[in-house]
């Protein structure tokens, strides 16, 4: 199969090729994060829709102090799965609409006693506006968004009668406004070497138990290349820096901190509008608040995502 050079792969390239931020917070708060990172880019053309199935495991066994790991003598094992699926819309030529749902499992388990919660996790709705696109015409995207987490999932999860931590539940329970913005430009004719950037900033509100998870800054820069074959490869920076958490708005200890992670990417164009994508995040750097926390030692995402419409 070849690719066309044609409206409807540069749209495929330019909605499909990079996605932005981190799927999970970084620490064991890996309830607070797990929307905004997996929503796709760029965003569809005036009465397209895009959508997008995720999977992503992370394994949170790792323990750090500070910007150091060291070995774990409790024999913890900690794991997060979730589910995400996003449906957008072009609503004109330069405005759109992206929503997204996800489903969560968190496990734990230390010294042979288990706790393990599943259930829906929360929901993002977000408006996009997009000045500039990648085209016949344009060497560069331009798009803003503004949003909010809905906490439509389930945030009061019991192990043996008693409610489980908040790093454990599915849904963090609480509301967030959020604010994005993307860049790209292409590097050659065919738009199919592109660079961008992406940023975003998180600000959290308490649950019911008046929790609160910590406001974050999320940032990526990368390159994407697409083939003429098939394949396309993507090499992406992500950088994310969280407040503490805080309880009765008094800081958790042990939360919160900077991470900076790599993540490479393959994707294969099964058509012109479907597309397989399968990614790996990997640690660089840390510098975590407080004495010790766990966190990600390494995460997987794959995807599908598929293109229709006018």
């Amino acid at each position: 199969m070849t690719m066309r050079t044609s409206g409807t792969i540069s749209a495929v390239v330019l909605v499909l090729a990079s996605s932005s931020g981190s799927a999970f917070a970084s620490t064991c708060s890996c309830a607070s994060v797990p929307l905004l990172g997996a929503m796709q880019s760029a965003s569809p053309n005036d009465k397209q829709w895009f959508f997008a199935s995720t999977y992503e495991f992370h394994e949170l066994s790792e323990l750090v102090n500070g910007s150091s790991t060291i070995p774990d003598q409790t024999g913890r094992d900690r794991t997060s799965q979730a589910m995400v699926l996003e449906l957008s819309h072009g609503l004109s030529e330069k405005w759109s609409f992206s929503a997204l749902v996800s489903a969560v499992e968190h496990e734990r388990e230390i010294g042979g006693d288990r706790d393990s919660a599943t259930g829906l996790g929360d929901a993002v709705v977000m408006l996009k506006y997009s000045p500039s696109t990648i085209s016949l015409f344009s060497k560069d995207t331009l798009s803003f968004g503004i949003g909010s987490r809905l906490p439509i999932g389930v945030d009061d999860a019991k192990d043996e009668g008693l409610t489980l931590a908040e790093d454990l539940q599915p849904s963090t329970g609480s509301y967030a406004g959020m604010v994005w913005a993307y860049y790209a430009r292409a590097l050659n004719e065919s738009r199919g070497a592109q660079i961008y950037a992406s940023g975003s900033y998180t600000y959290n509100g308490d649950n019911d138990r008046d929790y609160q998870f910590g406001n974050n800054v999320t940032l990526a820069f990368g390159g994407s290349y697409q083939t003429a074959t098939p394949w396309g490869f993507n090499l992406e920076l992500l950088y994310r820096n969280a407040d503490r958490d805080q309880r009765n708005k008094v800081d958790i200890p042990n939360t919160g901190g900077t991470w900076l992670d790599i993540s490479p990417a393959v994707q294969y164009h099964v058509s012109d509008t479907l597309a397989l994508k399968a990614s790996a995040k990997i640690p660089v750097a840390r510098n975590l608040n407080d004495t010790l926390q766990f966190t990600t030692k390494y995460a997987v995402r794959v995807s599908l995502s598929y293109l229709f419409g006018n």
